[in-house]
């Protein structure tokens, strides 16, 4: 299901990171699924196996994953471990860089937000397509009601 470009100017481990996350955030891996071995995903992924490796640490890094030593690494059951102020920053940081984008591109700017509303409409249908969603929790990480 992994599948890198290895002419794009995006680093091959940074590629596998986002089809993963990707793959999450769309319910094709959910909480406690078992990702394949570092060897097993470079094969498929047709990368070296320390392309593979740092992949999985960063997502191991990110909170994303768990590695259980002789078990294998899962996709983790808790969000990203990331704080509040961490993780504002770092989207802030995204919607900086789509403005800039759409600037150079001619886009105007009261155009990104239908345009945003039309691709979270699209990404809902695809994750009700692939499954349920996982049960929502607070900030303290309690699934709430």
């Amino acid at each position: 299901m992994i599948r890198v470009d290895p002419t794009s100017p995006i680093p091959l481990y940074r590629q596998i990171v986002d089809q993963v996350r990707r793959l999450i955030a769309m319910g094709a891996l959910e909480p406690g699924d078992r990702l394949p071995t570092v060897r097993e995903l470079a094969v498929k992924a047709r990368v070296n196996r320390n392309t593979a490796a740092r992949a999985v640490r960063q997502l191991e890094s990110d909170g994303i994953v768990r590695t259980r030593v002789g078990q294998g690494t899962f996709v983790a059951r808790t969000g990203s471990k990331l704080d509040r102020e961490t993780r504002d920053a770092r989207l802030d940081g995204l919607i900086d860089r789509l403005l800039v984008e759409a600037h150079s591109l001619a886009v105007p700017h009261e155009e990104l937000g239908w345009r945003l509303s039309r691709r979270i409409d699209e990404f809902r249908l695809g994750r009700e397509d692939a499954g349920p969603e996982p049960p929502k929790t607070g900030d303290d990480g309690e699934e709430k009601a």
